[in-house]
């Protein structure tokens, strides 16, 4: 094995050795909307759709992003291993393994010093700052806009200007940060390079940015992006200039590192941190200068370059770890360089020390709880990191404690919806949709265009039987977002229960559109037409959606059941009932609607078993115990009938079949005066003019003037 081969092994290995203990991890934060709720990336055959429409980055319409070449990445490894996360870390780590490659390559073409070329990869390798690429699948876009950026370096800096290229325009389609790379080149040609190269040598770079301009001007991206900035440029500047020494003081000391960092806008000139800012980047300027023509000062110009992007561009957060993948990648250039001054010794020892560090960053990404927990502990004062501590400790069921931290996120800023959203979703969940309708209402004054607030605002006026409320409610949502199959089942599922089948039936089939991997809507579209009493088109729905979800489909096989008992085909009813069954043998309805079944098929003994497991499991399935009531008059046991009419009508005091088998069963054994009130009440309960009504008048008449 070669010096150069056996250099590159052990970069791998410290690479490996760095992320040893990741232990297969766990999707966070912006994995959830970008990837795990994605239905995009679920199947390849989207591709083509990733490189023409923004939207499919994400299952928030508001969070689109034109990443198209990230999007492939997820669904080609979500074809081979699911939403399996530690192979998404493990092609986190392949890449953070390439970009390392990489730089020892570019380091060695820029040097001209192997064992600086070697110190330069393993300062990237190792360095703890690179964690967030590795350990946060959504921060792949990092590494793989790297890997793009350095690859173009490399091979124009070697003379293969169209395989720079085709690498330059790749790298476009991972994230716009590696439109800065010409101007590294440019820069590395008047500084270190052999010559000068006329500006028409860099025409073709200008060409393919042109071209990717173009492409998300017209698709919408890049004008969306520059509508709605989250702060003025003013701000913007002011606080990225407080940023630059934060910034230094992550790389020099990375050892309180942290997903989301205690650090807030500048609102002055005045501000000691932006003085300070100010007077640091002088400095470097000064210093970048006085370097000219050396790689000291390119070193320093080229950090200035790839963080120039996120210093004019205002982004949510403010600053984070993540952005300065690219920088540590100029920066390790400067170590290399300065290696060659330094004893070995000391070399090692800060290596040891940077994968020691690593080691110990690592286990805080193993879930969303640990993650959020040791954000707040080192950054108390930050909304988001309160908010999404709590969004964690909903998930594990620990709702007590998220209202509570919710209220702390509340308190850091009123201004922000999510918070106050969450909060009711608690109430809601508890069922207190009293309580949570206020929060809906906070939520929605702060950004009224949150189809989700309207959504789930919707769902409790549902809830609550204020059917007007919760139909404008959800109109107000598909008014918003108008592609979320969600809301579009949800509404309607309402509109289904207030009687406006019509509607209902549009509502479903536009699910079905949005979310055709979704089981619900072909259910509940399927009821629509049993009801109807288009039984083959029901049939192929339920089948559809049984085939979506397996392994989940007790209610699915049930209404399967139930159809093919309308069918008149028991045989087959009765095995979806017994599947249904199987999969869940403690739930009392499956039992009941399989007696049903038998007992329209004339096979009483199996109904009567049937109905008495659904009664044994749930003594207040008043359905049962009035069909077995009825089974048990058709054999003339009309006591125990009596009995368990009555059973029913403790569950259910209004249930109109029940009063009338009362009746008749009071009746037949002669019990007249209780015949008589069993047969009033039904009349109370029952509001149609219909045979049965008229029957009962005509006995209470019989009755009352009888000897």
């Amino acid at each position: 094995m070669t010096t150069a081969m056996r250099e590159r092994v052990l970069i791998v290995l410290v690479c490996g050795l760095c992320y040893l203990n990741f232990g297969g991890g766990a999707f966070h934060y912006d994995d959830f909307h970008s990837l795990v709720e994605n239905p995009h990336i679920r199947t390849l055959a989207n591709m083509p759709i990733f490189f023409a429409d923004p939207s499919a980055f994400s299952a928030d319409a508001e969070k689109k992003m034109y990443r198209p070449l990230l999007l492939v990445s997820y669904a080609v490894q979500y074809a081979l291993h699911g939403y399996e996360p530690l192979g998404f870390l493990l092609g986190n780590l392949l890449l953070h393994i390439a970009a390392s490659l990489l730089i020892g390559a570019l380091a060695g073409q820029i040097l001209g010093d192997r064992q600086a070329a070697f110190f330069s990869a393993l300062f990237f390798a190792a360095h703890p700052l690179a964690g967030e690429p590795v350990n946060y699948i959504s921060s792949r876009s990092e590494s793989l806009a790297a890997c793009c950026y350095l690859a173009t370096l490399l091979l124009a800096m070697r003379g293969r200007r169209t395989g720079a290229l085709v690498f330059y325009g790749v790298g476009l389609l991972v994230k716009s940060v590696v439109l800065t790379a010409p101007a590294l080149l440019w820069l590395y040609d008047r500084w270190l390079g052999d010559e000068r190269r006329p500006w028409s040598h860099y025409l073709p770079y200008a060409i393919v940015a042109g071209g990717y301009l173009a492409l998300i001007s017209y698709n919408r991206f890049l004008g969306g992006a520059l509508a709605a900035p989250v702060r003025d440029t003013a701000t913007q500047l002011l606080t990225q200039l407080k940023a630059l020494s934060y910034y230094i003081y992550l790389i020099a000391m990375p050892w309180r590192l942290n997903v989301e960092h205690q650090f807030f806008e500048a609102d002055s000139y005045a501000d000691a941190a932006v003085v300070a800012g100010a007077g640091l980047l002088a400095s470097l300027a000064w210093l970048a200068w006085l370097g000219r023509g050396k790689l000291p000062g390119m070193v320093l110009c080229w950090s200035a370059v790839v963080l120039l992007p996120t210093t004019v561009m205002p982004l949510n957060m403010i600053v984070n770890e993540r952005r300065l993948y690219l920088v540590l990648a100029c920066l390790a250039l400067g170590a290399g360089y300065l290696a060659r001054r330094l004893d070995r010794r000391w070399q090692w020892a800060w290596l040891l020390c940077a994968v020691g560090l690593c080691l110990q960053r690592n286990p805080v990404w193993q879930s969303e709880l640990v993650l959020w927990q040791d954000a707040v502990e080192k950054a108390p004062e930050m909304y988001r990191a309160q908010a999404n501590l709590g969004k964690a400790l909903q998930l594990e069921g620990r709702n007590e404690e998220a209202l509570a931290v919710y209220q702390r996120a509340i308190a850091i800023d009123d201004r922000q919806a999510d918070a106050l959203n969450n909060v009711a979703t608690l109430y809601h969940l508890k069922g207190d949709v009293d309580q949570a309708i206020p929060w809906y209402l906070q939520a929605l004054e702060r950004n009224p265009q949150l189809e989700e607030v309207h959504q789930n605002l919707a769902d409790a006026y549902a809830k609550l039987g204020a059917n007007d409320k919760a139909i404008a409610a959800y109109r107000r949502a598909l008014a918003i977002e108008s592609g979320k199959g969600d809301i579009w089942s949800n509404y309607g599922l309402l509109l289904y229960e207030t009687g406006d089948i019509a509607a209902a039936t549009q509502a479903y089939e536009k699910a079905i559109e949005l979310l055709p991997e979704q089981a619900e809507p072909y259910n509940n579209l399927a009821n629509i037409y049993v009801d109807n009493g288009d039984y083959s088109r029901a049939e192929t729905l339920y089948l559809e959606a049984l085939r979506l979800i397996p392994q989940q489909s007790g209610q699915i096989l049930a209404n399967l059941g139930d159809l093919y008992q309308l069918m008149g085909d028991f045989a087959a009813g009765r095995s979806r009932l017994g599947e249904a069954i199987d999969l869940m043998p403690t739930h009392a309805d499956w039992h009941f609607r399989l007696g049903r079944l038998e007992r329209k098929a004339g096979q009483a003994v199996a109904a009567k078993a049937a109905f008495s497991r659904a009664i044994a499991l749930d003594g207040e399935h008043a359905r049962a115990r009035v069909e077995m009531a009825e089974l048990l008059g058709e054999s003339q046991a009309w006591q125990p009938a009596v009995g368990e009419y009555r059973q029913a009508l403790m569950v259910r005091p209004d249930y109109s079949r029940a009063w009338f088998g009362l009746a008749t069963a009071l009746d037949t054994i002669g019990d007249v005066q209780g015949a008589i009130a069993a047969y009033r009440e039904f009349l109370s309960a029952w509001p149609n003019q219909d045979q049965r009504a008229r029957d009962a008048q005509a006995r209470i008449s019989a009755l009352v003037g009888g000897p």
